[in-house]
């Protein structure tokens, strides 16, 4: 196994077709697709291509927006043109995260096409529950192949004093560590708010296959935000060491 290991390495960048007349944009030192579709999932949603860009500063916005003309709501997603594999995968965040609305996500995911496979997720929501104490932040692996395994998973309900956040995994061939912490960070071992190693009974299932890099910002089932208000988030970063 360990030289299919070694192989899919190799092609952590291999490139993705561009799509005919798809928007793009450069960030981080990537080329990245933006979303641009209706009725689409997750949700189903509306997506907008303008709901992404990048500021002066070199910072990536995400922003759920509702329109001022037809009070209809658009998500943002962008992907990017190469595909990763096993490394560590880092985002600085701007936003509180902690107080997003029971109808918005977060997302920060590797997502292969096949929905069950060869998905490992990052994602702040409450997935529409509206109890006080109700889980907000998430890790999930999922396996190879269907029906190999079951996804693996840990959430928690966090509550910040800022809006400074980094959020990272490392994936390796035989686990994916995921870590939270407050502020920026470029170590990987201060100010951690949530952690989780996948287990070890799970090594056989691990994703093993190289995929895109997705970062959304949607309404959970189509659902626009509970107070009506629009949300933005902004990574000011993106780091990807590869293993």
């Amino acid at each position: 196994m360990r030289i299919i290991y070694t192989i899919i390495t190799t092609l952590c960048l291999s490139m993705i077709p561009l799509s005919s007349g798809q928007k793009t944009i450069q960030w981080s030192g990537y080329e990245w697709f933006l979303k641009e579709i209706q009725g689409a999932g997750p949700g189903p949603n509306d997506w907008k291509s303008d709901n992404v860009w990048v500021d002066a500063d070199n910072k990536l916005h995400l922003k759920l927006h509702k329109s001022p003309t037809t009070g209809g709501w658009t998500c943002a997603e962008l992907y990017s043109k190469v595909r990763f594999s096993f490394g560590t995968f880092r985002w600085f965040v701007e936003g509180a995260i902690d107080k997003l609305d029971t109808n918005v996500v977060l997302g920060l995911f590797t997502y292969g096409g096949i929905d069950g496979t060869n998905e490992i997720d990052i994602e702040m929501a409450k997935w529409g529950r509206t109890e006080s104490e109700a889980s907000n932040l998430f890790y999930t692996t999922y396996p190879h192949t269907l029906d190999v395994a079951k996804p693996v998973s840990s959430g928690t309900r966090i509550s910040l004093q800022g809006t400074y956040t980094t959020h990272q995994f490392i994936w390796n061939s035989y686990n994916v560590v995921y870590r939270s912490q407050h502020g920026f960070m470029n170590s990987s071992h201060e100010n951690i708010f949530y952690s989780y190693t996948t287990p070890i009974a799970f090594t056989s299932a691990m994703p093993h296959i190289s995929a895109p890099l997705h970062m959304n910002l949607w309404a959970f089932q189509g659902k626009p935000p509970t107070d009506g208000q629009e949300v933005e988030i902004v990574i000011h970063d993106f780091k990807y060491t590869q293993a």
